[in-house]
């Protein structure tokens, strides 16, 4: 009895071990993709960006956009990633929903007037976003904070959030409502 449960922990043990380096290839390979395509949406906001990771680099990334477009004061964008590389997190998350979460906080050049504002319950719709977690237009810094999920094959969303964000701070998206 006390042979087999040996083996039982041992086999356990080699299997978080393995899921464990396996999640985090997975992560890295999901970071350089989403990096990618992120730098081809920066010059939609800026003309180029610094990268940096959070952490090992396998739980995500930062980004700054560097000398921003008219009517942008800075922006910055951090890509949190799902938990792939501890089995039991990564399916608590998945089953609530929960994918990569990009976080994109921009500073416009003048802050928005409040009759210029989204309304944040459609935003996301305004935006061509599926995933919306939170979204915010204020008068402080920084005025524009959006957060939303990227699932697989759902990537071409951060562009069209770059895109948004771009709109807002040039004052072309109409309050709705």
């Amino acid at each position: 009895m006390e042979q087999t449960l040996t083996r039982v922990v041992v086999f356990l043990a080699f299997a978080l071990l393995g899921w464990w380096f396996v999640g985090n290839w997975l992560n890295r390979r999901r970071a350089n993709a989403l990096a990618r395509v992120i730098y081809h949406a920066v010059p939609v906001l800026g003309q180029r960006a610094t990268i940096r990771p959070v952490g090992s680099g396998s739980a995500g990334f930062h980004i700054e956009i560097q000398d921003p477009v008219p009517g942008v004061r800075w922006a910055a964008l951090l890509c949190l990633l799902e938990a792939r590389d501890f089995p039991l997190a990564w399916i608590y998350t998945r089953l609530r929903g929960r994918r990569d979460t990009v976080i994109l906080r921009v500073d416009f050049a003048t802050p928005p007037k409040e009759e210029a504002r989204p309304d944040p319950r459609t935003a996301g719709a305004q935006a061509g976003l599926r995933r919306v977690i939170a979204f915010r237009v204020q008068p402080e810094s920084p005025h524009l904070q959006l957060s939303f999920g990227v699932g697989g094959g759902e990537e071409d969303e951060i562009r069209r959030a770059f895109e948004f964000a771009a709109r807002l701070a040039r004052g072309e998206v109409a309050p709705s409502g």
